[in-house]
């Protein structure tokens, strides 16, 4: 089934991208030889019209092959007002931006329809993700027992420098057993932490039982994100931000050990240490009953201080069918710049360049999601469908981006670049883009092959 699903996966964005391609060279009026699915051998086949329509054997990307886009192709003279390279400028910009904003549109069409389903588009908070501040030590577990403590910053683990929370639960949780030695800041020093890593048995997404490490910290944060209006939190002082510290003394690690003490404390006055800014404040405040119902459908009165949790992903939601336009197209932006801000802090090395997967995570990935169910499918086929869009618009030749520099070129100086140049150019474009699919792979095959061959080959 996990061929399958990628199958698909792979199948939905390369038509949505080559589509764009194909539905705007005809509207410009430029003859379209061949609509492939697919590179390498054919497997199936059909002519319709002027167009061949293929499916190729190796499904890692597609083409639209225009007549006279190859340089040096021969063209008659009856076809070259249709043919690709005699279209004036504006008309070769047009079919080759029609492939990324075509993944852009399948991406918008997806979250509208959940959105209109009243079901929320998650964004990461890539600051949150990215912040590897431990903000929980469970009580009696080996980080604590270590001495680690809250607010410490977990800088490297055993010499491997750590840029975010995923690196931090990938080090621990493929080393149980294991002695860790983590450096982490803490005020203005840096110190170093040896701890071991329980054992903790878990079933993978294929229902395998698989042993993984655990210290015992967490992000699991206690920080506010909204504060209701007339709220009795309003009405006390809270804000945005404010990080609950204590209540009635009694020291809080996460958001459902609050929850539950104020829940139980309706019509009674707490005090809530915070945490704002650098200062520890004392807030009282009397939680309001509300009735609710339980699982088993029956009212119970519980206390709200009218406060929500601030968490690592941003939400959008929509009432209904006719806001979802709007949010969706919200969704899509955010999607964007989140992507846009993921590339930059590559280049500055801010992430590290083993956080970049390929082929072969994403094939994994879609099999996990196709498991999960049809929303969260749809949805990773959304984001994947952006990043393709956006990486495509880099000025890297035999990308998008690298044809519509030329094209910019060659809009500026009122002729083409010459066939050297261009070669050359595409050609180091090509090279650069092999260094890229070389990086993937290894990468791909110590996150999923390693990990796969040692499960299939333990006792």
């Amino acid at each position: 089934m996990t061929f399958f699903w990628a199958v698909i996966f792979f199948g939905i964005l390369i038509f949505f991208h080559e589509l764009g391609h194909f539905i705007f060279a005809k509207l410009v009026g430029v003859k379209v030889l061949k609509f492939s699915l697919g590179f390498g051998p054919k497997l199936l086949g059909i002519k319709i019209g002027e167009t061949d329509y293929v499916i190729s054997a190796i499904p890692l990307g597609g083409y639209v092959k225009p007549l006279g886009e190859e340089p040096g192709e021969e063209i008659k003279e009856e076809d070259k007002p249709r043919a690709f390279n005699y279209q004036p400028v504006w008309k070769r910009t047009l079919i080759v931006l029609a492939g990324p904003v075509f993944n852009l549109v399948l991406a918008y069409v997806i979250f509208v329809v959940f959105l209109s389903m009243k079901l929320p588009v998650l964004i990461p908070d890539l600051e949150r993700v990215m912040n590897t501040t431990i903000e929980n030590v469970l009580e009696d577990s080996p980080a604590m027992k270590a001495g680690l403590k809250k607010g410490d910053k977990v800088v490297s683990i055993s010499g491997k420098d750590i840029t975010t929370w995923i690196e931090v639960n990938e080090k621990i949780w493929e080393n149980p057993g294991k002695e860790l030695n983590l450096r982490v800041s803490r005020g203005n020093e840096l110190i170093d932490i040896r701890v071991v890593p329980e054992s903790e048995k878990i079933k993978d997404q294929e229902g395998k039982e698989i042993v993984i490490g655990n210290i015992g910290i967490s992000k699991m944060s206690t920080t506010i994100a909204d504060v209701l209006e007339d709220s009795p939190a309003m009405k006390a002082g809270f804000k945005t931000d404010d990080t609950i510290v204590s209540i009635d003394g009694e020291d809080i690690g996460t958001w459902l050990e609050m929850q539950e003490i104020i829940s139980r404390s309706a019509g009674k006055e707490l005090n809530l240490r915070v945490s704002r800014g650098n200062e520890l404040i004392d807030i009282r405040v009397v939680p309001e009953a509300k009735e609710i119902k339980d699982q088993d459908g029956k009212e119970v009165v519980l206390g709200r201080i009218g406060v929500s949790k601030k968490l690592d992903v941003l939400l959008i939601q929509s009432s209904g069918i006719l806001d979802a336009p709007k949010k969706g197209l919200e969704a899509v932006y955010r999607w964007c710049v989140l992507t846009l801000q993921i590339v930059g802090k590559l280049f500055t090395g801010a992430v590290s360049a083993k956080q970049i997967g390929g082929p072969i995570l994403i094939v994994d990935a879609a099999a996990k999601a196709a498991s999960i169910g049809a929303s969260t499918y749809f949805n990773f086929i959304a984001v994947i469908s952006i990043n393709l869009a956006i990486l495509n618009l880099f000025p890297v030749p035999v990308l998008d981006g690298g044809h519509l520099v030329f094209l910019s070129i060659e809009a500026i100086r009122g002729r083409p670049m010459s066939e050297r140049m261009t070669g050359v150019l595409t050609k180091a474009g090509f090279a650069m883009l092999m260094l890229l699919v070389a990086l993937v792979f290894y990468n791909d095959i110590m996150r999923v092959i390693v990990p796969w061959a040692q499960r299939m080959l333990s006792p």
